[in-house]
């Protein structure tokens, strides 16, 4: 019996996929390994020929189409009772399959989610602690924000997605799929340690990346505030943090007649003095370029980062 679907995209990172192998294959539950090759110009064909196990599904798509859209073939793929996204660059502890199972069998049905814990690799360093043992509705992950703040990994129901899958017209944004899958699932938080996370060292790459990405960033706060606007009708608080995140996010991008926009919404909320302040210097800004400014800022939270997990 197949309790576990393990889905993994990989564009052209056909090298790291031997050792994500390496965590999964002593898994001492029911697995299937299901590496979804997104269009990839590299040997990740090859590279899963020579790993040769039957738990292993390969599906190639015709071209590149982003790591939501490789997330939903390999969904659609899915024979096991539980679905895990697990990343071609991160890896699984021993026992971590089995622990998760355990974790969505006792848990109540309403519960849909389990969210654990991830460690840095290297130093072993948890990146975020979890409200162990706490179930999260709608509202706190819209209102509260309650799933931000660090890497995590996910155990979902395979029932979850006969209702939902993920924006495949954004690029990542997975924020966006957990708050919708909220609508109709509840989410149980588990404090324990169970994924291995491979830092990225080159900062600038990864400016660059989420500078590209900032269209995308931006249209997702907005699709939120669409999808959840029966709860966020009586928090208009909120509306305001999500309208400021987009204004922020489409000056990145560059896109100034959505910053203009998104000003225009801002300033029509009853919103605060200094919120009004906060959005005309973002507006100001933004008209004078934000993405040096971004890269800049994130470049220091890498560096401070990586210097952190050296220590």
């Amino acid at each position: 019996m197949i309790d576990v679907s393990v889905v993994t995209p990989s564009y052209n990172r056909g090298h790291l996929l031997p050792r994500v192998w390496a965590s999964l294959a002593n898994q001492q539950v029911g697995f299937e390994w299901i590496v979804v090759d997104d269009g990839s110009t590299d040997d990740t064909n090859r590279v899963i020929a020579d790993l040769n196990d039957p738990r292993i599904v390969y599906i190639a798509l015709p071209k590149n189409s982003g790591v939501n859209a490789a997330r939903n073939a390999g969904v659609s793929a899915a024979r096991g009772r539980y679905v895990v996204f697990l990343d071609s660059d991160d890896e699984l502890y021993e026992g971590s399959l089995g622990r998760m199972v355990e974790v969505m069998d006792g848990a109540d049905p309403g519960v849909g989610v389990a969210a654990f814990a991830c460690t840095v690799a290297d130093t072993g360093r948890q990146i975020c602690q979890l409200p162990d043992g706490h179930v999260l509705n709608e509202y706190d992950l819209v209102c509260g924000g309650a799933l931000y703040g660090g890497d995590k990994i996910f155990m979902y129901r395979r029932e979850v997605f006969d209702q939902f899958r993920l924006p495949a017209d954004l690029k990542g944004c997975e924020h966006v799929f957990l708050n919708e899958v909220s609508k109709a699932w509840k989410y149980l938080m588990v404090n324990q340690p169970l994924s291995i996370v491979h830092r990225q060292s080159d900062n600038l790459s990864n400016a660059d990346s989420l500078i590209a990405r900032s269209l995308d960033i931006a249209r997702s706060y907005e699709r939120v505030l669409q999808n959840h606007a029966d709860i966020l009708e009586h928090e208009p608080s909120v509306v305001t943090r999500y309208l400021k995140k987009a204004l922020f996010r489409y000056g990145v991008a560059g896109s100034r007649r959505d910053v203009w926009r998104i000003y225009l919404r801002l300033m029509h909320q009853s919103i605060s003095l200094q919120d009004r302040i906060e959005g005309t210097v973002l507006l100001a800004l933004s008209m004078l370029g934000l993405a040096s400014f971004e890269r800049w800022r994130i470049n220091c939270i890498n560096r401070r980062l990586i210097g952190r997990d050296s220590k």
